[in-house]
């Protein structure tokens, strides 16, 4: 028999063995390695979409007249067909992010979205403002179709006074690099104190599939769980802030106060949460897809809040920004907010001579006050 026949069986037989190997880890074990993998990463790109997946709120039981808890009612029905969805990008090595934003309304036949693009530069703390419906209420420079409004974040943090240098170092490279620290080692900290059990593999669905997911690991937090992973994340941010002197020893105080587990738990003992995650990693061990949801009910039940977010991630060290200055040009904020004044000191002008001109005809059709006295007599 020729050995090249051999050769394909063995070579086949590891291919097959190497590719069952790469997922042998346990679901706890497996989803900490992605997500060091994933948040080392230099960049990547993001979509996501966040909704209100149940509101429930005794509103004729809340002390308030009939016509407010009409409003109430309406305000909620409007909120649960609301969902916020973000496109976007982040460079960590570039220090900047964009966004583009679109709030979306979908109930009752009727389908609104407006849409806000946004690129954040934090080496030159400049913010980058898309097209949005601002360009068609508000008047626009005639040279501004087209091109990106600029915003020096400097020159606005000025307005605010003797905060203005505090503001400006929060938007700084030092403040950008010490919170994507913070958050990082949070996570990383908040699900490894996490217990196994809590990690379960799953079969995968239609969308992992689609999203090039090969292993789909549901995390399940009761509401113990689930406060303590938030307070680790936030405690944990909170302490790299104060080290890296993004926090001064006061505000870190009461920051650390604010995230005491003990006056947690008394602020949330009326209500019970809830949290579960579907992860799906990638073939490389990165993350591709995660479907958060969140409820939180109260003792009575009256109360009831459902969060949802769906949110995949690509292009990991390679993240693909859309909002480009570069070419399409920028106008500065400040010629935009000066034809605004103009136009409103314009229409303030006009509006004033209709008025005087209006009282001088009255003024002229009014009879005299003797031919008023005669006509009475």
């Amino acid at each position: 028999m020729p050995m090249r026949p051999h050769i394909l069986v063995v070579l086949s037989l590891i291919s097959f063995l190497a590719a069952g190997c790469t997922h042998t880890l346990p679901p706890h074990q497996e989803v900490n390695q992605a997500l060091h993998k994933t948040l080392n990463s230099s960049g990547y790109n993001y979509s996501s979409k966040s909704r209100i997946t149940n509101l429930t709120v005794p509103v004729k039981d809340l002390e308030a007249a009939a016509s407010k808890q009409q409003y109430l009612e309406k305000g909620l029905e409007a909120a649960r067909g609301l969902s916020i969805i973000a496109d976007g990008a982040i460079d960590m090595k570039a220090k900047k992010s964009e966004v583009l934003y679109n709030l979306h309304y979908d109930q009752d036949n009727l389908e609104v979205s407006i849409k806000v693009p946004l690129l954040l530069d934090y080496s030159n703390q400049t913010l980058y403002i898309g097209t949005t419906l601002f360009n068609t209420i508000f008047p626009m420079p005639p040279a501004s179709k087209g091109k990106l409004i600029k915003v020096d974040l400097n020159d606005l943090l000025k307005l605010t006074g003797d905060k203005s240098d505090k503001l400006k170092n929060m938007l700084g490279q030092k403040n950008f690099d010490a919170v994507n620290e913070g958050f990082k080692q949070g996570i990383l900290k908040g699900f490894a104190n996490l217990k196994d059990e809590r990690f379960s593999d799953q079969p995968l669905s239609g969308d992992d599939k689609a999203a090039g997911v090969v292993r789909h690991i549901k995390v399940t937090l009761n509401h113990e769980e689930s406060v303590a992973l938030l307070l680790t994340i936030a405690d944990t941010l909170i302490q790299r802030l104060y080290q890296d002197g993004v926090l001064s020893k006061e505000e870190y105080g009461t920051l650390m106060i604010l995230t005491d587990k003990q006056k947690i738990d008394t602020y949330l003992a009326k209500f019970s949460m809830a949290a579960t995650l579907d992860i799906g990693l990638t073939s490389v061990g990165q993350i591709s897809r995660i479907e958060s949801r969140f409820t939180a009910v109260g003792k009575d039940n009256r109360y009831q809040v459902g969060l949802e977010n769906i949110s995949g991630f690509s292009r990991y060290d390679a993240p693909l920004f859309s909002i480009k200055p570069e070419l399409t040009g920028t106008v500065d904020y400040k010629e935009i907010l000066e034809v605004y004044l103009a136009a409103k000191a314009t229409a303030k002008a006009e509006a004033a001579a209709a008025a005087a001109a209006k009282a001088k005809v009255a003024e002229q059709e009014e009879p005299p006050k003797e031919e008023e006295k005669k006509i009475a007599e």
